[in-house]
């Protein structure tokens, strides 16, 4: 007996709440309206909206799942990268001539990362000189 290749699909409902589901590789995929027919999402008068329906087939006659209020999904060996922006602030002090100035500072780092990777990698923030080239005194 062979045994089935699976593929996993993440889904992402109108709620923002997402769903892993992993179905044999040879299932038929179908994302559209939840219901066939003249309705016109579109009509001005027509303020209700047909929802949108993600459906798996085992073949032409079996239909096994339908998802509904679908906005995405994608088969999750795509890999896919968000770039995530990590923002790093100090506050302190810096004499100009002889004046102390109160001043914010600020760096920031960008990164490309996979959403669907379970570990989190973030890049280390180096020290005060490392990111503002200036070293903070503490303040009494």
């Amino acid at each position: 007996m062979t045994k089935e290749t699976m593929k996993t699909y993440l889904i992402v409902h109108e709620d923002d709440t997402e769903r892993k589901i992993t179905v044999p590789d040879s299932w038929k995929v179908t994302f559209g309206p939840a219901a066939a027919g003249n309705f016109k999402s579109n009509s001005p008068r027509n303020s209700l909206r047909m929802p949108l329906a993600l459906r798996f087939y085992e073949n032409e006659k079996q239909q096994r799942a339908i998802f509904t209020d679908v906005v995405s999904f994608r088969d999750m060996s795509i890999i896919t990268e968000v770039k995530r922006i990590d923002v790093q602030e100090k506050e302190g002090f810096m004499e100009c001539e002889g004046k102390r100035k109160a001043t914010t500072f600020r760096t920031e780092v960008s990164e490309w990362v996979n959403p669907d990777d379970d570990g989190e990698k973030r890049l280390p923030f180096g020290g005060d000189v490392e990111n503002f080239d200036v070293e903070f005194k503490e303040v009494d």
